[in-house]
Protein backbone atom coordinates (compact mmCIF):
# COMPACT_ATOMS: atom_id res chain seq x y z
CA UNK A 1 0.00 0.00 0.00
CA UNK A 2 1.04 3.41 -1.01
CA UNK A 3 -1.27 5.51 0.78
CA UNK A 4 -4.01 6.15 2.65
CA UNK A 5 -6.09 9.67 1.93
CA UNK A 6 -9.41 9.72 2.91
CA UNK A 7 -11.35 11.76 1.18
CA UNK A 8 -15.32 12.96 2.04
CA UNK A 9 -16.37 15.87 -0.25
CA UNK A 10 -15.62 17.35 -3.18
CA UNK A 11 -13.51 19.98 -1.80
CA UNK A 12 -11.02 17.23 -0.23
CA UNK A 13 -11.05 15.50 -3.76
CA UNK A 14 -10.05 18.35 -5.57
CA UNK A 15 -7.52 19.14 -3.21
CA UNK A 16 -6.10 15.94 -3.50
CA UNK A 17 -6.21 15.60 -7.08
CA UNK A 18 -3.50 18.50 -7.23
CA UNK A 19 -0.88 16.45 -5.17
CA UNK A 20 -1.13 13.38 -5.84
CA UNK A 21 1.04 11.12 -7.59
CA UNK A 22 1.04 7.55 -8.85
CA UNK A 23 4.02 5.16 -7.93
CA UNK A 24 4.28 1.45 -8.10
CA UNK A 25 5.08 -0.95 -10.86
CA UNK A 26 3.06 -4.09 -11.08
CA UNK A 27 2.59 -7.44 -9.41
CA UNK A 28 0.34 -6.06 -6.96
CA UNK A 29 -1.57 -7.85 -4.61
CA UNK A 30 -4.54 -5.96 -4.15
CA UNK A 31 -6.10 -8.22 -1.21
CA UNK A 32 -3.98 -6.48 1.62
CA UNK A 33 -5.54 -2.98 0.75
CA UNK A 34 -9.44 -4.54 0.98
CA UNK A 35 -8.65 -6.20 4.78
CA UNK A 36 -6.98 -3.00 5.95
CA UNK A 37 -10.15 -0.95 4.74
CA UNK A 38 -12.48 -3.77 6.44
CA UNK A 39 -9.83 -3.25 9.33
CA UNK A 40 -10.92 0.58 9.97
CA UNK A 41 -14.51 -0.21 8.82
CA UNK A 42 -14.90 -2.86 12.36
CA UNK A 43 -12.75 0.17 14.48
CA UNK A 44 -15.45 2.58 12.98
CA UNK A 45 -12.36 5.10 11.39
CA UNK A 46 -14.60 4.54 8.04
CA UNK A 47 -17.83 5.05 8.20
CA UNK A 48 -20.85 4.37 5.78
CA UNK A 49 -18.16 3.67 3.20
CA UNK A 50 -19.47 4.24 -0.61
CA UNK A 51 -16.66 2.88 -2.45
CA UNK A 52 -12.97 2.78 -3.33
CA UNK A 53 -11.05 3.94 -6.31
CA UNK A 54 -8.08 1.63 -6.89
CA UNK A 55 -5.06 3.19 -9.37
CA UNK A 56 -3.57 0.55 -11.17
CA UNK A 57 -1.85 -1.07 -13.92
CA UNK A 58 -4.41 -4.08 -13.46
CA UNK A 59 -1.52 -7.05 -12.60
CA UNK A 60 -1.41 -8.49 -10.29
CA UNK A 61 -4.31 -10.58 -7.01
CA UNK A 62 -7.87 -9.25 -6.64
CA UNK A 63 -9.79 -10.35 -3.94
CA UNK A 64 -12.06 -13.15 -5.33
CA UNK A 65 -15.22 -11.88 -2.61
CA UNK A 66 -17.10 -8.61 -3.62
CA UNK A 67 -16.47 -6.49 -0.89
CA UNK A 68 -19.97 -4.21 0.43
CA UNK A 69 -19.16 -1.27 -1.40
CA UNK A 70 -18.26 -0.66 -4.54
CA UNK A 71 -14.65 -0.87 -6.01
CA UNK A 72 -13.52 0.77 -8.92
CA UNK A 73 -9.84 -0.09 -10.93
CA UNK A 74 -8.90 2.72 -12.92
CA UNK A 75 -6.09 2.50 -15.55
CA UNK A 76 -4.61 4.57 -17.86
CA UNK A 77 -5.38 4.18 -21.92
CA UNK A 78 -1.37 3.35 -22.83
CA UNK A 79 -1.15 0.81 -19.67
CA UNK A 80 -4.55 -0.87 -19.81
CA UNK A 81 -3.98 -3.89 -22.50
CA UNK A 82 -6.92 -5.15 -22.17
CA UNK A 83 -6.50 -6.44 -18.55
CA UNK A 84 -9.62 -7.76 -16.35
CA UNK A 85 -10.91 -6.68 -13.50
CA UNK A 86 -13.29 -9.09 -11.13
CA UNK A 87 -16.77 -9.27 -12.30
CA UNK A 88 -17.85 -6.99 -9.23
CA UNK A 89 -15.79 -4.30 -10.03
CA UNK A 90 -16.09 -0.95 -11.83
CA UNK A 91 -13.33 -0.80 -14.65
CA UNK A 92 -12.65 2.50 -15.76
CA UNK A 93 -9.67 3.86 -18.70
CA UNK A 94 -8.74 7.16 -18.63
CA UNK A 95 -6.42 9.14 -21.38
CA UNK A 96 -3.20 9.84 -20.05
CA UNK A 97 -4.10 13.77 -19.79
CA UNK A 98 -7.25 13.27 -17.47
CA UNK A 99 -5.56 12.13 -14.79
Amino acid sequence: MQEDVKISCQKDFDEYLQTMSIKGQGGTDFRPVFNYVEQLRQKKELINLKGLIYLTDGFGTFPAKKPDYQAAFIFIAENDNNLKVPSWAIKLVLQKDEI
